[in-house]
């Protein structure tokens, strides 16, 4: 077995398997102990930010728009039949539609990202001031915040444990978190891919359009929530994919989730509170 000199993030141990060893100097590991699935050596976080151009959010804002207002719509109005508004966090906040929505329902919101595009867009779009950079260099204050907010970002942070310890310190007793992150289960987004394609989904290229440096399971997931101080009040599949065919897909793994309780849909979504 090949030493590697890193600890794995959730459990604290250095035991590892290689599972993608093709993109030299990055290989995929997965630790032995707790089964979480991470890229290694971690790609300089600064050279990432290139990824989160204007380029990588035309889409969102042209021909996606509305498919993704009715998916930020849908977010808002779940989140609301459980929490009345208040303050509202939403980290990774992209291209500020979910902020811009939860806003005009009353909520005060706040907003952090790290793509110098996105914050910019959001100022000026919205006039939201959304924090650039690290969610610990914001420096918000303690027990602030009624609900943070997390969608699909856990994956693309080079430390998912300080991320959820500093979540825990700024939310308040009664606050509620919600985030989303892709499912490394996925099988059946994954058998569709190489039907398709021909070849196995890879976890990771830095030439990827979105670089994932974690790759979580419910496992794991939940796992991460009960070290950092959180109580996992329900774990469903995540509906946030907006293309069709993906879509189709996904039903297909989500359907089968309700038969079977196997959780190979594509992606997780989490609500939790502070223990």
């Amino acid at each position: 077995m090949e030493p590697f000199d890193i600890i794995c993030n959730l459990c604290g141990q250095n035991n590892f398997r290689i599972r993608e060893d093709d993109e030299p100097p990055f290989r995929v590991l997965e630790c032995r102990i707790c089964g979480l699935v991470f890229v290694h050596p971690l790609p300089d976080p600064v050279g990432l930010t290139g990824h989160y151009d204007e380029n990588y959010y035309r889409a969102w804002i042209t021909q996606q728009k509305d498919k993704r207002i009715r998916m930020w719509r849908n977010r808002l109005k779940r989140l609301e039949k459980h929490s009345n508004c208040g303050n509202l966090l939403d980290i990774g906040c992209g291209d500020g539609s979910f902020l811009g929505l939860a806003q005009q329902n009353g909520w005060i919101v706040n907003g952090t990202e790290y793509s110098e595009h996105a914050a910019k867009f959001v100022g000026e779009k919205l006039g939201i001031h959304v924090f650039r950079g690290e969610l610990a260099a914001a420096g918000s204050p303690g027990e602030f915040f009624d609900v943070v907010t997390m969608w699909h970002v856990l994956e693309h942070v080079t430390d998912p444990r300080g991320y959820l310890l500093e979540i825990q310190r700024i939310l308040k007793p009664s606050g509620l978190l919600v985030l989303a992150v892709p499912n490394v289960d996925d099988l059946v987004m994954q058998a569709a891919y190489r039907l398709i394609k021909g070849k196995k989904m890879k976890l990771f290229s830095p030439k990827d359009r979105e670089v994932h440096l974690y790759h979580f399971s419910p496992t794991t997931l939940r796992a991460y929530l009960d070290e950092t101080g959180f109580r996992c009040l329900r774990l469903t599949p995540d509906s946030g994919i907006v293309d069709d065919a993906k879509k189709f897909v996904n039903w297909i793994a989500i359907l089968s989730y309700y038969l079977t309780g196997l959780k190979i849909y594509n992606a997780i979504e989490v609500w939790a509170v502070k223990k």
